[in-house]
């Protein structure tokens, strides 16, 4: 929703998305005060009101589903990439195994450098949607190094080990760049004001319902507030998987390098 909610602890994000449905509940519990004082109710007020209320909080309920449905599946994508990120790069350390000593020193040396950057620098990039041209080069060098052990050797094995290096390190950009399409996804804004704004109808609602009960007008707020807020922060601290304090971690590439 708001890009500074990211970067605080999931404790106070939790208490932000609370506040937030709270001051809606409030905002329509203005509202609906100074309605009543323009447009006092009829007799029978009470129970229209009474009917709306199942009718808005059924879409309401549907629409939050399907945006918590957009964002659980991204933050899916974004952990399986991350896997198969590391299991193309352990592929290639295995089968650099089979090349010569001084070819297995250049492909491994390339490999922990590009896992260290991954680890170390593109991680925090990609929190502001970007990348590293540092760990792009390094997997063009990769191809380079495949390609001329290819072609200067008759070796069949040798030949072998390094097509199927090559294909490894295409895994590889392969995975990373769904990684990265994945630190891109957002919820689109249109979709945060829907859920809002019928929230702030659902509110409105109860303040009607209750208009006469200030006990349970509160208690009603107050549990909505306090449900719809967990529903919200649910949604928020997965919305962006590798963003502030609730990111994907990389702990499969960072295993790879303590092995190795």
């Amino acid at each position: 929703m708001f890009d500074f909610m990211y970067e605080l602890p999931e404790w106070l994000m939790f208490v932000v998305c609370v506040l937030l449905v709270g001051c809606l509940s409030l905002a329509a519990v203005a509202l609906m005060t100074a309605l009543r004082r323009l447009w006092p109710t009829g007799s029978h007020g009470a129970n229209m009101i009474d009917t709306m209320l199942s009718g808005i909080l059924l879409p309401t309920g549907i629409v939050i589903a399907f945006v918590a449905s957009d964002i659980w599946q991204q933050d899916t994508k974004g952990r399986a990439a991350v896997e198969q990120e590391a299991i193309a790069v352990a592929d290639a350390l295995r089968i650099s195994k089979f090349l010569p000593a001084d070819l297995r020193e250049q492909v491994t040396g390339v490999l922990d450098d590009y896992i260290r950057e991954v680890v170390g620098n593109e991680w925090a990039l990609m929190g502001e949607g970007q990348a590293s041209q540092i760990a792009e080069d390094q997997l063009e060098s990769l191809v380079v190094i495949s390609v001329r052990i290819e072609a200067g050797t008759d070796q069949i094995g040798l030949q072998r080990a390094a097509e199927s290096l090559r294909r490894y390190t295409s895994n590889i950009e392969s995975a990373r760049n769904q990684r990265l399409l994945v630190s891109h996804a957002r919820v689109k804004m249109t979709k945060w004001v829907t859920v809002l704004v019928m929230l702030f109808v659902a509110a409105c609602v109860l303040s009607e319902l209750h208009r006469t009960r200030r006990r349970p007008l509160c208690l009603a707020l107050g549990l909505f507030s306090l449900a719809f807020g967990a529903t919200l922060y649910l949604i928020t601290s997965y919305d962006r998987p590798f963003t502030g304090t609730t990111i994907i971690e990389p702990t499969s590439l960072s295993v790879l390098l303590v092995r190795g």
